[in-house]
């Protein structure tokens, strides 16, 4: 704690008792005593509008919100991201993911993006005009969750072969998307960064091996690579003229806008696959060059840290009113959960606030139905990420309404709830009114985009990379580096060891080798 500023112990109390004060006089008496508190906390930027009114956010808060960033250096960090300089301290490294979709190409970065760019899209453009009727995208995190999301997202603009998406390395994973398969006309795009990937080259080799087993010729031919480890890829029998590089200094999980989105770009074209890109851009440029007060991330990030680090909510429900977006909530799960679930602070001593929050979600109405139940009258209070689009997704625009009369309900129902009085008043029986008030005052962001197309996509995901960014320096955190995934791999490596080379069940803990000993018992029970 002694490595934090005063003035930071300062503002954070400062924030801490704003919250607290609006927590306690509620949303309804937020609303009533301010008619612009709707216009005050709403932002647009290009194909976005959010709404943070019902968020416990007040003037006075903001100003402290917005201290506490400067006096965290937020724009500088901005800057320093922005132009290439090591902020990811523990790996020595540049974070530029921005570079993949800056479009002036004045960086050496944004240069060999663009040029990767373009050989994905000449690759894409040979690969979409064969014979391929089917792409299986074989990566894991990052390399999975946002091609597929976006994938889902623009089923509108899918126009090339079918694309799966295969990530587990449950045999039953790659098994169903190849049952559906022809091996002479199916591409395995592989995504891995070192291309050491456990899961990820396991389902490769299995994949080369079914090729091979169907009597295909030339399975080289059948396999496209994005990583940045373009020998080891070559090694492994990619054709050189298949293999597509992105760099250390683009994150994983901040990798779609890199080549790591190729079967993407295969199933909705390059030209839609760039537009998306735009969208990105548009938002890092809101996120570089605009005042932190009416910067969108740098807003969206601040209150989604006072809400878990100030507030203690310990979860964050995000629940997309567009079933196109259904894996959004998964997207960031990783984003946010991998990149600032720390304990450590980026100079490696404790934590002193809590970190990020737990990310959950399901599209909307089917959240209603599942979850919802405990937003309005749990013991907890969970904050919400609403998300809908204006424009129709679908044939029924009756339908279309009707899903975001629900998405405005619900959230006003968080807010407001409904008192004793309006239980009454409505005719309850009084055994039953406890069972019918709502407390409200549940805390929620909506963001609206006005169409699911490439460019809004881009800007809502931008958005949330540079808000995960936001919190994460608010935090104290390092939000670049991902060490807490490294021990549970080594240690499934020495039991996966064990189980091949039928070593003894006795080296690990004792319920490890209990767990061992039943697996090995039971392991070919169906084999018959």
């Amino acid at each position: 704690m002694s490595g934090e500023p005063p003035q930071f112990f300062s503002h954070l109390a400062a924030v801490r008792s704003a919250f607290r004060r609006n927590q306690k006089t509620g949303f309804r008496e937020l609303f009533a005593a301010d008619p612009q508190r709707a216009d005050d906390f709403t932002v647009g930027c290009g194909h976005l509008f959010v709404d943070f009114s019902k968020q416990f956010v007040s003037r006075p808060l903001i100003t402290e919100l917005i201290a506490m960033a400067n006096n965290r250096g937020i724009p500088a960090l901005i800057a320093s991201m922005m132009k290439g300089d090591v902020i990811n301290d523990t790996e020595q490294r540049a974070v530029l993911h921005t570079a993949l979709r800056d479009f002036s190409r004045q960086s050496p970065e944004s240069q060999q993006a663009s040029e990767a760019l373009q050989k994905a899209t000449t690759l894409a453009t040979q690969l979409r005009n064969a014979h391929f009727t089917d792409v299986v995208n074989i990566g894991i995190g990052g390399s999975d969750l946002g091609p597929l999301m976006a994938y889902r997202a623009l089923r509108r603009y899918q126009s090339g072969p079918h694309v799966h998406f295969v990530s587990n390395v449950d045999p039953v994973d790659l098994d169903a998307v190849l049952d559906t398969c022809d091996p002479s006309t199916t591409l395995f795009v592989v995504v891995s960064k070192t291309f050491t990937t456990a899961e990820t080259m396991r389902n490769a080799r299995r994949a080369r091996n079914w090729l091979i087993s169907a009597g295909i010729k030339n399975p080289e031919q059948h396999f496209v690579a994005c990583t940045s480890e373009t020998k080891v890829a070559t090694q492994w029998g990619i054709d050189p003229l298949h293999i597509l590089e992105f760099w250390p200094w683009v994150g994983g999980r901040f990798s779609l806008s890199s080549t790591a989105g190729f079967a993407l770009m295969m199933g909705v074209g390059a030209e839609n696959f760039t537009e998306m890109l735009k969208g990105m851009h548009a938002m890092d440029s809101q996120f570089a060059q605009t005042p932190l007060e009416q910067n969108l991330p740098v807003l969206h990030g601040l209150i989604a840290f006072m809400n878990a680090s100030i507030a203690e909510y310990a979860s964050v429900a995000v629940v997309p009113y567009n079933n196109d977006l259904s894996r959004f909530p998964a997207f960031l799960q990783q984003l946010i959960m991998e990149s600032n679930g720390k304990s450590v602070m980026s100079d490696g001593s404790p934590t002193i606030l809590p970190t990020a929050p737990v990310v959950w979600g399901e599209s909307g109405t089917n959240g209603q139905h599942a979850f919802f139940q405990l937003l309005h009258q749990g013991t907890q209070v969970i904050p919400v990420d609403f998300i809908g689009v204006a424009d129709t997704s679908g044939t029924d625009a009756d339908a279309h309404d009707e899903l975001v009369a629900n998405l405005f309900a619900q959230s006003r129902a968080l807010a407001f709830g409904r008192t004793r009085e309006e239980v009454m008043s409505r005719g309850s029986s009084e055994e039953l009114v406890p069972h019918r008030v709502f407390e409200g005052n549940r805390p929620s962001t909506t963001i609206m985009l006005t169409a699911l197309e490439p460019q809004a996509l881009g800007e809502l995901i931008a958005l949330y990379e540079h808000s995960t960014a936001v919190q994460g320096w608010m935090m104290g955190v390092n939000s670049f580096d991902q060490w807490g995934v490294e021990l549970g791999k080594t240690l499934a490596s020495e039991v996966l060891d064990t189980l091949q080379k039928g070593g003894g069940v006795s080296q690990f803990d004792a319920s490890t080798n209990a767990l061992l000993q039943w697996y090995l018992t039971h392991r070919h029970i169906d084999d018959m």
